[in-house]
């Protein structure tokens, strides 16, 4: 009799299970790969992405064995083209400002070269690590005696690491913000005098807005 009740009841059970429906049974269940309904789940070939870009950075330069540490901010549009499935090539167009007070500021403009791989997050979202080199050229404004300003023509190579988090907040339009470091090494040539050479390095946090299309 005991043994009849015991299988009476796992019969119970099963049919209870097999009851429950199918929608809320799987309502939790997480699989290997999500579609994120109505979210960006990869970028395909041939998709181009244009941006614009901002950087606050904390810098440090070296000059003649002296380190000074300041604020400054540069400013990109760039142009990126899918060569295959999230992985991105592209240019950017560049625009630098420094100030190291004291009226020492420099002015630059340049472009650079840079590719960037797209490491899905899920829920729209994309980790973005990326690399850009390129060069910038303008003037650095130099105090002299007097108050008078010498401008120096400067010429300098830039090395860019991004590594910023992108959302794709509709098919067509991307936000994102992360990390980025920026190396930057040359020369400035004062009036009449000899070129010094410098180094910058420059790490803080950048911000951009893009349109897909």
């Amino acid at each position: 009799m005991k043994r009849f009740v015991t299988l009476s009841a796992c019969a119970a059970a099963c049919v209870c299970v097999l009851a429950v429906p199918r929608g809320v049974a799987h309502a939790d269940a997480v699989y290997q790969n999500p579609n994120d309904p109505g979210k960006v789940t990869f970028i395909g070939k041939g998709v181009w992405e244009m941006d614009v870009g901002a950087l606050g950075v904390l810098t440090v330069d070296r000059q003649g064995g002296e380190s000074v540490t300041r604020l400054s901010t540069d400013f990109s549009a760039q142009l990126h083209y899918f060569i295959r499935s999230n992985i991105s090539v592209g240019v950017q167009g560049l625009f630098d400002f420094d100030d190291a007070g004291d009226n020492n500021k420099a002015t630059t403009f340049g472009a650079a070269v840079d590719a960037s791989v797209h490491l899905r997050l899920g829920l729209g979202a994309f980790f973005r690590p990326g690399i850009a080199i390129g060069g910038l050229f303008g003037h650095r404004d130099l105090p002299m005696a007097g108050g008078a300003i010498d401008q120096a023509s400067q010429v300098a190579l830039l090395t860019r690491v991004m590594l910023p988090i992108a959302y794709f907040a509709s098919p067509r339009f991307v936000l994102q913000a992360g990390p980025q470091i920026d190396i930057t090494t040359g020369t400035f040539t004062p009036t009449g005098r000899e070129g010094q050479s410098f180094t910058r390095v420059a790490g803080g946090f950048s911000v951009g807005v893009g349109y897909v299309f």
